[in-house]
């Protein structure tokens, strides 16, 4: 009778461990993970609400910032061979938020394609630059704030739709009008 108990609590342990081991491969948890290696190369942004350098030609500048992607193995073996199940992830979208509100959420979308073991490269923009004409009256001094940027795509398999990714980022942007020079080169 022993050995009866030992038998099926040794199966139902099997069981369990098995539900974990699966877990792996859910639309959650994915064979090939999403990073985001630089955004802006690392650098702060600074958000120049108007530029009046050429009073013929005065605008809102457009706030877009470089991104670079990364496709590596979730287990962190080689990298998948080209053309095989899971070796690319298409980015599809990005989500940019604040955090004190100083613009609201801005999301797009995106067709980035990221080789297994491999890094591109794309450009988003991070703020509607409608917001920054209501900005120039009452901003008194420059903001700085933090924006969260939620990158999703997914991992394809063979010509196929896969398990979803995501990679988050965070970057630094102060927002003024900082005299007309293009501050972020």
């Amino acid at each position: 009778m022993k050995w009866n108990r030992a038998v099926l609590a040794g199966i139902g342990l099997m069981g369990v461990a098995a539900i974990f081991v699966l877990g792996g491969c859910t639309s959650t948890s994915t064979r090939t993970d999403l990073t985001v290696v630089t955004v802006n190369e690392g650098a702060t942004y600074y958000s120049d609400l108007i530029n009046e350098a050429d009073s013929a030609h005065i605008f809102i500048p457009i706030d877009q910032v470089k991104v670079s992607f990364g496709n590596q193995p979730h287990d962190g073996s080689n990298p998948a061979a080209p053309g095989s199940a899971f070796a690319d992830i298409v980015v599809t979208g990005y989500t940019v938020t604040y955090n004190n509100g100083i613009f609201t959420p801005v999301s797009g979308g995106m067709n980035v394609l990221v080789p297994s073991g491999s890094t591109t490269e794309a450009a988003i923009t991070i703020s509607n630059p409608s917001e920054k004409a209501a900005l120039l009256s009452t901003l008194t001094s420059t903001v700085t704030s933090t924006a969260t940027i939620t990158f999703t795509g997914y991992a394809r398999t063979t010509g196929n739709f896969g398990d979803r990714v995501s990679a988050t980022a965070y970057l630094t942007v102060q927002v003024d009008n900082f005299g007309d020079t293009d501050v972020n080169q």
